[in-house]
């Protein structure tokens, strides 16, 4: 009797502590409207890691996770192409010159091949406990939906943050997401990725939509 009183309390600690990562009413990384009235301690950059998955825009997302790297932020990256691209800093940009950029098919058949591992390749990172997962170039249609709710979903209900790189089609849920970040080298007034990407991961104060540059 006793074991199985333990075994309830535990069951119901896990589900509090699960419950007690999901904002209410807000996504993950995105609660805050003003910056605190007390410092407090947050992650540090070079503990700060990141969970990308990549579009066929493999030239932008090098420039993305190299900018990233570059101010010490560690990224794993999971290709579009490639069943075993996941890998570390400056080897994770390599995997991402290395990718190719196949077209897609008139039957959509390489779009729900491609949402498929992207949506593995979030599972993964959820799985891995990053700080947060970047998704890009992901194009929400009526056929992926449903699966990328889900599987955005999971992601929140696990207390991990999601941004949306140079996204087509973002999903109609906006608390699966923190930020969109879009990459524009060109606007002086274009905040650098890594730190947009580490306002999200401290849940600093931040704008939804955010132009960011790669320089």
């Amino acid at each position: 009797m006793r074991r199985r009183i333990m075994v309830v309390i535990s069951c119901t600690a896990l589900v509090l502590s699960l419950a007690a990562c999901t904002p209410v009413n807000r996504a993950v990384g995105d609660t805050q409207d003003n910056p605190p009235a007390v410092a407090h301690d947050s992650i540090h950059t070079s503990d700060a890691e990141v969970g990308f998955v990549g579009s066929t825009d493999t030239a932008a997302d090098k420039l993305a996770i190299d900018a990233m790297a570059d101010d010490g932020i560690s990224v794993y990256y999971a290709s579009l192409d490639s069943d075993a691209s996941d890998a570390a800093g400056t080897a994770a940009s390599d995997t991402a010159a290395d990718a190719g950029a196949d077209g897609t098919d008139a039957d959509g058949t390489d779009a729900a091949d491609s949402d498929i591992t992207a949506q593995h390749a979030v599972a993964d990172y959820v799985a891995r406990a990053v700080d947060i997962i970047i998704v890009s170039g992901i194009a929400i249609t009526d056929a992926n939906r449903d699966t990328w709710e889900q599987t955005l979903g999971n992601a929140r209900e696990a207390g991990i943050a999601v941004a949306l790189l140079n996204p087509v089609a973002v999903p109609d849920n906006d608390l699966l997401y923190a930020a969109t970040l879009t990459i524009n080298d060109r606007d002086a007034n274009a905040e650098r990725i890594g730190d947009a990407v580490l306002a999200v991961i401290r849940d600093e104060p931040h704008e939804r939509s955010i132009a960011v540059t790669t320089m």
